[in-house]
């Protein structure tokens, strides 16, 4: 394997590290805005990474990249979790017996759970009742976030604003009203990446 240049070792350290944050291989406008390059100029070197062995292009599309010695996974199957509301908050979920098959690197990668959301609560949101909801399971979030949320044994799918000590549990349709419970009794699960539905 051939030797970097200063400049395509520090591109691939920055993929590098950000694959090892669970994050997908970054953009060429990830790659171009981290180093204030021209997006030409990220592809010129994610190309001379390519040819010198140390990445390798997994399909047409741009930026569609492996590490040379990174083997394509096989799509991971989630198991469903039972529902997660997205209306009034109810019971916390269970697993069924109900799975699917998807690439877990689509999501972004991480801890991800899969639930049926139930309600319309989330309809401003294209979030409609029955879809599948891929939670990826944290405790941080941030501004505008679409969340699951713990309120003591129950748990929902809403945007939050803490006010003061109190946190709202904001919908996106506007027929369902914006709840507030207090903030000690709220508890982050994960934030929505993603969602499946049939057609």
């Amino acid at each position: 394997m051939q030797t970097l240049t200063d400049i395509q070792q520090a591109v691939y350290d920055y993929t590098r590290q950000a694959m090892s944050e669970g994050l997908p291989f970054p953009s060429l406008r990830g790659i171009a805005a981290h180093f204030g390059f021209k997006h030409t100029t990220a592809r010129f070197h994610l190309k001379a990474l390519e040819k010198k062995g140390f990445i390798r292009q997994r399909s047409q599309r741009v930026s569609d990249y492996l590490f040379a010695n990174e083997v394509v996974e096989r799509p991971r199957e989630f198991r469903l979790a039972a529902r997660i509301p997205a209306g009034v908050p109810s019971p916390v979920f269970d697993e069924t017996s109900e799975s699917f098959s998807v690439d877990h690197d689509f999501f972004g990668g991480g801890d991800i759970q899969a639930i049926r959301v139930v309600g319309e609560s989330m309809l401003g949101d294209s979030i409609a009742d029955g879809d599948i909801a891929m939670i990826k399971l944290q405790s941080e979030a941030n501004k505008g976030d679409i969340l699951a949320v713990r309120i003591e044994d129950e748990i929902t799918l809403k945007r939050i604003k803490l006010v003061g000590d109190r946190c709202q549990l904001i919908p996106s349709n506007p027929e369902f009203s914006v709840r507030e419970v207090p903030a000690r009794h709220l508890q982050i699960i994960g934030k929505l990446v993603g969602l499946v539905r049939k057609t």
